[in-house]
This record gives C-alpha cells, structure tokens and sequence, in this order.
C-alpha cells in the first residue's frame, strides 16, 4: 500500500527536488545508462532512435538530463502537467512486511513507474511526431534511470527519499566534499546518491570509458534476467535496496532520524564503500533495461532474451 499521504509527500518531493542538485544520478549517471543501452539495441531499434534523436545522441544532456531541465518551466508544466512527480514513486519503508505486503504505483499515473510505461507504449504506438515523439524517447531515457535510484522509490519517515536528511561531508576514496567547501546546496542523502555516489563511481575518468567497463561486466545471463518489462518489480528491488542498504550504515545500523544540521559525515569505511557496488550494478540494469524498452518501442520483431529462449525450448 502507499502511505496516506502520498499526494501531498509527493508534491512536497516535487518542490523540494526542484531547489536541490539534479535528479537522479545526474548527469553522468544518465550518460552512463544511455551508454550501456546502445550495447544491447537490435538494428532497427537503432535506426529509430537514431531516427528521432536527429543531431541529438542519446546520452546527450538535452536527452538522457532533459526530464530533469525542464522541471519548474511555465511552458513544460502547460504541455506535461505534474511531470515534476514522474520521477519517483512514493514507497514508504515503515510498511511492516507481511502475507499482505504490496507495493503499488500511484492512482492518478503520476509516478515514475506509470510514466515508464506510458511513454514506451506512446513510442510503440507510432502516434506521436516531432517534437512530442523526442520528448516521449527524452523522458523514457531519463526515467529509465530514475527508477533504479533506490531513494527514487523510498521514503522513511516522511524524509522525501532522504532529502531531509541533512549531510555534512563525504569522504570516499576519489570524491568528496566538506571542510569548508561551497556548495550551491544543502547536501542530503538524497543528493548524495543522485551525484556523489557517482562521482565516487567515475573517479574522474571520461564517462565513455566507465561505460565500457560496466558493459564488459555484464555477463548474457544477467541480460536475460534483467531484461524485461516488469518496471514495478525494477521500482520494489529499488525500494528493498533503500530499506536495507542507502538508509543504513555499513555495519547495518539504520542512519540516523535527524532533520537538523550539521548532518551525517560519511566516509569510505562508514557508508561509501557499502554502497558503490550497489550504484554499480543499478546502472548496469538500468542500461541493459532501456535497451529493452527502447527494442520493445520500436523494434516489433523484437523478443524479451527470457522469452524467446522458452519459445526455442517449446519447439517440437
């Protein structure tokens, strides 16, 4: 079940995510996604993408960031009401698990689960044109993304996905902030994961060579097991991966319940090292599942791994 007060979290999420960093991953999380689903497009999901990207390339800013660009503008608010909730979906951690344990998407369709599907079948449906045909590959790009962001699909507490959790500095083996350091936001455990994280990730180098290091761990068997269309099933991993891993320590106590500054001071050996192997491979599924949405979009021959290997073990 979602909490209660899921529409009124939401819209305070929404607004509260509009004056911090980018969504989730940033950037370059983003690039790195769109990089690794090019690995696994068949040729005519290629040509299409490619097709309707135009000058664009599909890891660009103005593509895989676009979603999060034109959050708070007069003119994509008109043309794409509430898209500022999209990116998210409102799965609260305090839900005790038991036989009636259910995670559900929204009912008005504003969650970023509902709008992965609704954008990947407007593509498949071939209805749409111009510019609102880039939007729809924009915004699949982008949310493809979001939802394997854990604390895109958790809260605790009424935190806003850790947004309420204040952080002080962040000290990991190749990225960190604090001491004294500017910054143009408040850090919260939120942002920490949308960028931070990553950065630790990258560790400076050029996001096409990242790129080419995680697809060359992908094995074929996790593209099968990965590849497929059960985006609730994607946004409960991420949920489950929040609720027992980006809300606690390394040593598995639960982070703590503080709003009020100055905040948590996290280092390699408390939080960051705990973490990276799970940015790691949420990257590498959601790579290799955009890849799927993008074939399913617009490849009509194309067949879910899993799916065609049973077909071939059906055959007389």
């Amino acid at each position: 079940m979602i909490a209660p007060f899921k529409s009124l979290l939401g819209a305070a999420v929404a607004g509260l995510m509009l004056a911090g960093p980018v969504g989730a991953w940033g950037p370059e999380g983003h690039e790195i996604v769109a990089g690794i689903a090019l690995h696994y497009l068949t040729p005519a999901a290629r040509a299409a993408v490619d097709d309707v990207l135009g000058n664009y390339k599909l890891g660009d800013y103005d593509v895989a960031s676009w979603a999060d660009s034109i959050r708070g503008q007069k003119e994509f608010d008109g043309r794409y009401p509430q898209n500022g909730r999209w990116h998210f979906i409102d799965f609260d951690t305090r839900q005790r698990y038991d036989a009636k344990f259910e995670l559900k998407v929204s009912d008005d369709g504003n969650d970023v689960v509902s709008q992965i599907l609704r954008w990947r079948d407007d593509l498949r449906g071939g209805q749409l044109r111009g510019e609102r045909r880039l939007d729809a590959l924009r915004f699949l790009v982008h949310f493809a993304g979001d939802v394997h962001q854990p604390l895109h699909c958790a809260f605790r507490y009424g935190d806003m996905g850790g947004n309420m959790l204040p952080v002080h500095s962040f000290a990991g083996r190749n990225h960190s902030f604090g001491n004294g350091d500017e910054l143009d936001y408040a850090p919260s455990l939120h942002s920490v994961w949308d960028e931070n994280l990553v950065y630790e990730l990258v560790a400076g180098r050029r996001t096409k060579d990242v790129v080419r290091e995680l697809q060359r761990e992908i094995t074929p068997d996790q593209v099968r097991s990965w590849m497929n269309d059960d985006v609730l099933r994607w946004a409960n991993d991420s949920y489950w991966l929040a609720r027992k891993k980006a809300y606690r320590w390394s040593n598995g106590e639960n982070l703590p319940f503080k709003w009020s500054g100055p905040g948590m001071d996290l280092t390699s050996a408390n939080y960051i090292d705990a973490q990276i192997p799970i940015v790691r491979e949420q990257l590498q599924k959601a790579g290799v599942r955009l890849a799927g949405l993008l074939n399913s979009a617009f490849d009509p021959d194309w067949k879910e791994p899993r799916r065609a290997d049973a077909a071939k073990k059906e055959k007389p």
